[in-house]
């Protein structure tokens, strides 16, 4: 049986943002010159991790919901390779060897900077050479910029740590979103008028505290919310852990034990100790105007 004809991407495909979503595209336009499947080559650990060691190198998505949306962006499939020190050790031609050997290799597609091989030895130039040699076409695709700079998965995580949802969600071409399961909470937020699902999330959530307007999608429908990400220092008998509470306006079905997906539309402002929960209240319902006005462009098509 003749192995099947692939174009391959390659990369960390960490956020799928705006660049990823550039090769992507020229990787399905490329397999349809050659009739050939638009696969994606990346990794389940950051390469950058494993080669230099220290603390896990952030990703702006799960593995899992990468993959999705690169299938979503036109891959037919997704490698996650199992990158290690020895891995690392091929040349650039050991590794296109290792390439080659998951179908007739029609094509690859990379970014300006891509480096592969033993020592990153391997450039664009080289796969360049290789593809000529082992006749496959190699496509290099430039930066997507924005603002004058280039998109990255770095840039993103410092919009944002730093309050610049909107920024982020620009170069993500969507907004970002975090998932977390809906679990009982003190019912502070019931206190004061304002219900809200308690979200499990990570105590390292790569966002900056404070309030956000934000979109959930329960069911087909989109309801509007304000999420507080913090450790509401207002409550005097709170545990002050890092929390995510999701206020969803004109919704009032049970969510306990469901998985949420949250879509941040809008940093509102950072989170404050307030001299009284009647001012927090009057505060809110200062939010939930801005909340209200948060546009919903880029969810209402999906």
């Amino acid at each position: 049986m003749a192995a099947k004809s692939v174009v391959f991407t390659i990369g960390v495909f960490d956020g799928v943002h705006l660049g990823h979503q550039a090769l992507l595209r020229e990787t399905v336009s490329l397999a349809k010159k050659f009739k050939a499947e638009p696969q994606v080559l990346t990794f389940d650990d950051h390469p950058v991790h494993i080669l230099r060691g220290g603390p896990k190198v952030p990703f702006l998505l799960t593995r899992p919901a990468a993959f999705a949306w690169l299938k979503r962006k036109g891959a037919k499939e997704v490698h996650a390779l199992h990158f290690t020190k020895a891995f690392s050790r091929k040349t650039p031609e050991q590794f296109v060897q290792w390439l080659r050997a998951k179908g007739d290799l029609k094509g690859v597609v990379v970014g300006h900077n891509f480096r592969f091989g033993k020592g990153a030895r391997g450039d664009v130039r080289f796969l360049t050479q290789l593809g000529k040699k082992y006749r496959f076409e190699v496509k290099v695709v430039q930066p997507v910029r924005l603002g004058g700079k280039v998109v990255s998965s770095s840039r993103i995580r410092e919009a944002l740590v730093s309050g610049q949802t909107k920024l982020a969600n620009r170069m993500l071409g969507r907004p970002y979103a975090i998932e977390g399961l809906v679990i009982h909470g003190k019912q502070l937020g019931r206190r004061i008028g304002f219900p809200t699902a308690n979200l499990k999330v990570k105590e390292d959530l790569l966002l900056k505290d404070g309030v956000y307007a934000c979109a959930v999608k329960l069911g087909q429908k989109f309801y509007r919310a304000g999420m507080n990400l913090g450790r509401r220092p207002t409550f005097k008998d709170d545990d002050h852990h890092r929390h995510a509470e999701v206020h969803l306006l004109h919704y009032y079905g049970r969510l306990y034990g469901k998985q949420m997906t949250v879509h941040l539309l809008s940093y509102v402002r950072p989170e404050k100790k307030f001299a009284s929960p009647a001012l927090l209240v009057k505060q809110i319902n200062k939010d939930l105007v801005k909340i209200q006005k948060a546009s919903l462009i880029g969810l209402k098509a999906r």
